[in-house]
């Protein structure tokens, strides 16, 4: 058993060698250890290529940015082909000691499962050092396929240890890849790998450390809500997801926005959902349901 680990990097200086400490931290671990950082097409002179020479790592420099999510499956293709768990590190995050651990004798004990994920301590990074919280506290995710299909429940593929397999059999390849607006590329990668058959299992043991920050890309809600929208459109027909699928995303969207416009007296989200709503008020519905039911079960 091997493990392999590509950190993408943009102006990252400031963070590369955090993240790699806690990479080669790792307790307990005395298989092989490949881990690849990609410069994704910064100035030279903002590269991490001097910051990281005393790491034992594979270093790449891209001349053009292509986003985090084609540099992630481009450092894939160049693991070693004996590696059998691999995980996406982004360059600000860390992990704790035992991440690998864990997560590996949760995959180990069950074939089925081609990702697993932990729970999250995000400092708010922005607010000060005392600024943090568990990213699950009351609520968890389920990582089941069709709930997955109607929202996310993970935040960064930095909580995740993935099946090599279940990765090299993705419903795309990187030559055919085009997701125009970032942030919800995590999304689809969740979505390809469990559309297979794969199963996925959940540890509420904190095992990450996410450092949140005014430029991390789930702050940008407008670019999130469009890419989410791009793959619905465009990657749910790829992975053989049903128009039904796509309306249920789109009716959870609508009940969401009449939630929030209620919750906060924002006239114009209330205005968006009950659009939503004379379109495809079944779906919206339905949708409700849903999240009545997550709400009931303690899922996010």
């Amino acid at each position: 058993m091997s493990y392999g680990v590509v950190v993408p990097a943009y102006y990252g200086r400031a963070f590369i060698r955090r993240c790699l400490d806690s990479i080669f931290n790792q307790e307990e671990i005395t298989e092989p250890l490949s881990v690849i950082v990609i410069d994704d097409g910064p100035p030279r002179h903002e590269s991490v290529e001097n910051l990281i020479s005393d790491y034992p790592v594979q270093y790449y420099y891209r001349e053009t940015n292509e986003g985090v999510f084609k540099t992630r499956l481009w450092g894939l293709d160049k693991l070693p082909q004996d590696v059998k768990y691999c995980a996406f590190l982004d360059q600000d995050d860390a992990w704790r000691p035992k991440f690998l651990t864990t997560l590996t004798s949760m995959l180990e004990e069950r074939p089925e499962l081609g990702f697993v994920a932990c729970n999250v301590n995000v400092i708010e990074s922005d607010k000060g050092l005392g600024a943090q919280h568990p990213l699950y506290d009351k609520r968890h995710p389920n990582l089941v396929l069709e709930d997955l299909k109607v929202a996310n429940q993970l935040i960064s593929p930095s909580q995740v240890l993935m099946r090599r397999q279940a990765l090299n059999d993705l419903h795309f390849g990187q030559d055919n890849l085009h997701l125009p607006y970032p942030g919800a590329d995590d999304w689809l990668l969740w979505l390809s790998i469990l559309s297979q058959g794969y199963q996925a299992s959940y540890t509420k043991s904190i095992l990450v450390d996410y450092y949140d920050h005014e430029k991390g890309a789930h702050n940008d809600v407008a670019t999130m809500a469009q890419s989410e929208a791009y793959i619905v459109v465009h990657y749910f027909p790829l992975l053989h997801f049903s128009q039904w699928d796509q309306r249920l995303y789109r009716g959870r969207i609508g009940w969401d926005h009449i939630a929030e416009g209620v919750r906060t007296k924002n006239l114009g989200k209330l205005w968006e959902g009950l659009r939503i709503l004379l379109k495809d008020p079944q779906a919206l519905y339905q949708a409700r349901l849903y999240r009545l039911r997550h709400k009931r079960q303690g899922i996010i």
